[in-house]
């Protein structure tokens, strides 16, 4: 059995991440032990693994373990390019209204 791997996941679109382990992964479903963090069907999810950040839909919740359905996903060193010219922050004008 494939060792499990320490995750930050964070309900979208404004929740504070939490540590949560990846028990499996396979197409487009990854399997989660989630502790302590409320969480019903349907959550919008993003999992943050390493370099890789994940969003999808959870599909199913068994206790602490569950299955999300991953939607899109995005290497964050792709990110590194835009970060250079822009820095950390957004500017003025791409910031949504009222920031």
């Amino acid at each position: 059995m494939p060792e499990k791997v320490v995750v930050k996941v964070r309900r979208l679109p404004d929740g504070e991440p939490w540590d949560a382990l990846e028990i499996a992964s396979e197409g487009r479903f990854v399997e989660l032990e989630i502790k302590g963090l409320s969480l019903s069907l349907g959550s919008l999810l993003e999992i943050e693994r390493g370099t890789v950040l994940l969003w999808g839909e959870l599909r199913q919740l068994i206790g602490s373990v569950a299955l999300v359905w991953i939607e899109h996903s995005l290497d964050k060193s792709k990110l590194h390019p835009i970060q250079e010219i822009w820095g950390n922050e957004l500017p003025a004008e791409a910031a949504p209204p009222g920031f």
